[in-house]
């Protein structure tokens, strides 16, 4: 009886051994997968806006972020960090925008188009393509035309002049002239453009009716550069008074739930 009883538990310990080997054979497989997993998905970097601390050229794509909800970091460097951080630019330029795996993206009108229409149905949809670019088109023409007059000042060297000419008396009146003839002789034309795509759309959007666009994040900024005082020769209040629409403008951007309480300076 007794050896019977033994070569009874020796058959069941034979007849469990596969269910166990199975079993561990199935753990070993499962931790190699995971491990596989989290190899070929590593964790997730923050996204990040990498650009100097003020407005410039990343404000519009931060305006983009900011209506569509975006968690991103906003990195503001030092202008004395940006010669260690240039060679490693695509562009030798910033803003720059690191995505989910560290990769960085250039230039701000790509990051404009691409976070919008990433992030948002309303800042670049589909059925208001072309009065979003055409508006976009017409606020490029405004800043290609200020551009001269704002860069004589700080780059006269771009223009034919020796470096350090905008710090001379020749050159600081040269400066004043071409600013306040532009103000004078361009603004009325120019802003007027601007004027008549808020009429076109019921006086509420630069190229929508119903809701801003990528177009407004473009737009608010360079408007409001000009009522921040800090512009010689540009007075605060410059298109106050001749451009009550576009003022009426600003403010309601400025306004919107996502964007109120952003400025505390300029026209807000």
């Amino acid at each position: 009886v007794k050896r019977y009883h033994k070569r009874s538990n020796s058959s069941r310990r034979q007849q469990r051994s596969p269910f166990v080997t199975l079993l561990h054979l199935l753990l070993i497989f499962s931790s190699i997968i995971m491990t596989m997993s989290t190899t070929a998905n590593p964790p997730t970097k923050k996204l990040k806006l990498t650009y100097f601390n003020i407005e410039g050229s990343a404000e519009p794509v931060r305006l983009v972020l900011a209506l569509a909800g975006v968690d991103y970091l906003d990195d503001r460097i030092a202008f004395s960090d940006w010669s260690t951080l240039k060679p490693k630019t695509p562009y030798g330029q910033v803003p720059v925008w690191s995505d989910e795996s560290g990769n960085m993206k250039a230039q701000s009108g790509a990051m404009l188009r691409y976070l919008a229409k990433k992030h948002s149905e309303t800042l670049y949809p589909d059925d208001a393509l072309y009065d979003i670019e055409e508006a976009l088109g017409v606020i490029s023409d405004i800043k290609n035309s200020w551009a001269p007059c704002l860069y004589m000042g700080m780059r006269p060297e771009a223009f034919g002049h020796p470096k350090g000419f905008g710090k001379t008396d020749e050159g600081k009146a040269l400066t004043k002239e071409v600013r306040q003839a532009w103000l004078q002789n361009e603004v009325p034309k120019l802003f007027g453009h601007l004027e008549s795509l808020l009429e076109r759309h019921n006086n509420a959007w630069l190229a929508s009716s119903k809701h801003p666009t990528i177009a407004d994040c473009d737009a608010v900024p360079f408007l409001r550069s000009f009522t921040k005082g800090h512009i010689d020769h540009v007075p605060k209040d410059c298109f106050e008074k001749d451009h009550p629409k576009l003022v009426d403008y600003v403010k309601r951007f400025c306004a919107l739930p996502e964007i109120e309480g952003r400025y505390t300076d300029g026209l807000h």
